[in-house]
């Protein structure tokens, strides 16, 4: 039975982090930063994919940004978005599994944030560089990693103020 309410329960939190996600893409939607830079959105969801790193399972953030990919290429209805949202998405969790797994203090929750966000920007130039076929889209990486760090260094210290008064909650509660 215990198995079953922790299973239930941790549906429960990939549930509300995936809405929260979603909920955070839309607002994102109604700040204008498209002008600058096309595309670029400031990473708001990920705070709760930098919160799920430190409080879940790796299978279940993976799932967490798979859905979140998913729902929101749905929303807005591009397949191409769904391509640079994967491919960042992935390269960003990838180097940031690797570094929480290097369980040192030398990299703090906000540098793994930050270097979360840098890798979601070089995985987004990566498949622009393969549709558009041209290295000119490597003129956009600078002023994206620029915006990267800034919101990275954002969501890190979100996640690092948000991670204590969660986490004792959430490892009694759900493993």
């Amino acid at each position: 039975m215990k198995y079953i309410n922790t299973n239930i329960k941790r549906i429960t939190l990939l549930g509300i982090l995936l809405a929260f996600t979603l909920i955070m893409g839309l607002v994102e939607r109604l700040i204008p930063l498209d002008g600058m830079i096309p595309g670029m959105r400031l990473g708001l969801a990920n705070l709760a994919v930098v919160i799920s790193l430190y409080t879940l399972k790796r299978s279940d953030t993976f799932i967490l940004i798979i859905l979140k990919c998913l729902m929101t290429a749905m929303f807005s209805g591009s397949f191409i978005a769904l391509l640079y949202s994967l491919t960042g998405s992935i390269a960003s969790l990838l180097i940031m599994l690797l570094l929480v797994s290097l369980k040192t203090k030398n990299v703090s929750v906000i540098g793994v944030s930050v270097s979360g966000a840098a890798f979601h920007n070089l995985g987004q130039i990566t498949i622009a560089r393969l549709i558009f076929g041209t290295w000119g889209v490597l003129l956009y990486l600078p002023f994206l990693l620029i915006i990267g760090t800034i919101s990275g260094i954002i969501i890190g210290f979100l996640a690092k103020a948000t991670y204590p008064r969660i986490s004792t909650y959430l490892k009694s509660n759900l493993y």
